[in-house]
């Protein structure tokens, strides 16, 4: 079977006869410059691929981030005075095709001698991941039976939303989409916590979502269909780009704002001809772009302006736009084809959402732990499986702990924790005011008691956690 693509020198089959030959290089490589506007896991594998398909010399390959770290919401690390810290985290799968062939040929920061790939695969041949309990209600207690629990009405609802055109679904929301018994149901549950979906989200959005994890379907329940690295995603995805890259030559600029990319625009074609941009002292580092190079933007994040807390600080609600989503509209009033990003950022109170890393040191929280995942977090193996959610929790609480040490250097007692609401803006159920008005302490309580910690316990175990 052949399947056509965009361009005609290519050829796909069903088999990797194809698909295995090294690219060529490309007529006038050396004559070009590229430019990367973010960090994130995508603009780092843009980068590597220039690099290892496209036969670019990496010295003409410049990243440019606002942030002093590159991975985009892959950031995780240990920030001073709050201890291990993660935005968040990416779904993987395995269809990601071009992902893994990247992978494929970079090595791992734990073991040199494997692939990036290589390392992931046996992490998961040998520990396989699946969840023992994927919804709790009653402070600790399994709610979920591993099943969807659909019928077959619900199940064609869905089946007629998948086969619905897009163009249907423009500027339409879940809940004008979806009835009531399906946004009832346990299938819901596990998808918008999955996900960080909302009532109110774009329907669009969620058929996409839906058509990328279809294949899945069947191990969502239970979390089986996901493959999850030995450390943190900054530790064992975006390391090894980076070093690659680096060693390749490339170019990082840290500490760096772009405001604008600004464009020549006619009726035959749209050519970028200057970044807009600042360093982080302000002064104007902009730079002007021939029609031989190239520019490759990130438009957006579910992370970007994020405001950071600790134990006894809560995290500023930024809802000024800034970085990606200011340099997206400015490029957008620009022309119509740009797109909206509008759509995406203009109303901050429906698509904020909160996460906090809980340390635990006290050996006594852990009891809790093994009681729900009937697993204990300190051998290194799985521990959730993926994120637990506890679906009477106020703030629609989820939480997971991935497997144990999952940052370098973290000590052996230790475990990390995230966990995440997607209602900030409602009080708790423990804590009797909103996510977002919550200090790290605050939120480290208001999980205990979704845990099962005692009431009379919870107090002491949250400032020994």
């Amino acid at each position: 079977m052949k399947i056509k693509t965009h361009d005609e020198r290519l050829t796909l089959t069903n088999g990797t006869y194809h698909a295995l030959v090294h690219a060529r290089k490309p007529k006038g490589i050396e004559d070009k410059k590229a430019y990367l506007i973010g960090t994130g896991i995508g603009a780092l594998a843009a980068g590597c691929f220039l690099i290892r398909d496209a036969h670019m010399d990496g010295s003409k390959i410049v990243f440019l981030e606002q942030l002093d770290i590159p991975g985009g919401s892959l950031d995780g690390a240990v920030m001073q005075n709050a201890g291990y810290v993660a935005r968040g985290g990416r779904e993987m799968g395995q269809c990601f095709e071009v992902l893994w062939n990247l992978f494929s040929s970079l090595p791992s920061t734990e073991d040199p001698n494997m692939t990036v790939l290589d390392h992931l695969y046996y992490t998961n041949l040998e520990d396989p991941n699946y969840s023992n309990c994927r919804i709790t209600k009653e402070c600790g207690v399994r709610y979920d039976n591993g099943k969807f629990n659909l019928g077959q009405e619900l199940a064609k609802e869905l089946a007629m939303f998948v086969a619905t055109a897009d163009e249907v679904l423009e500027n339409k929301t879940i809940e004008d989409v979806f009835s009531d018994e399906l946004l009832d149901s346990d299938f819901w549950t596990y998808w918008r916590t999955m996900f960080a979906f909302e009532n109110w989200h774009s329907a669009l959005e969620m058929k996409l979502y839906m058509n990328r994890f279809i294949h899945h379907v069947g191990g969502l329940p239970n979390l089986s269909a996901l493959p999850f690295s030995r450390h943190d995603q900054y530790t064992s995805f975006v390391m090894p780009m980076v070093k690659y890259l680096k060693e390749n030559g490339a170019t990082f600029k840290y500490g760096v704002t772009v405001n604008n990319v600004e464009f020549a625009i006619s009726q035959e074609k749209k050519v970028a001809t200057k970044i807009v941009a600042v360093d982080k002292e302000g002064t104007d580092i902009s730079m002007d772009l021939s029609e031989n190079d190239l520019v490759f933007i990130t438009n957006g994040s579910m992370t970007e302006g994020s405001g950071y807390g600790d134990d006894n600080t809560p995290a500023p609600f930024n809802k000024e736009l800034g970085g990606c989503w200011t340099l997206w509209k400015n490029i957008a009033d620009q022309c119509d084809e740009f797109g909206r990003p509008d759509k995406f950022c203009g109303e901050p109170e429906k698509s904020n959402w909160e996460s906090c890393t809980v340390t635990c040191h006290d050996e006594r929280v852990p009891q809790y732990i093994e009681k729900i995942t009937k697993r204990s977090p300190y051998t290194g193996r799985t521990v959730t499986g993926g994120i637990v959610t506890a679906l009477d929790s106020s703030w629609l609480m989820s939480w997971t702990i991935n497997r144990q040490e999952q940052y370098y250097g973290q000590p052996e007692k230790d475990v990390v924790v995230w966990v995440y609401g997607l209602f900030s803006d409602v009080p708790g159920d423990y804590i009797k005011k909103p996510m977002r008005d919550c200090t790290g302490k605050e939120i480290t309580k208001e999980w205990l008691y979704h845990i099962g910690v005692p009431v009379d316990e919870i107090e002491e175990l949250a400032n020994t956690c």
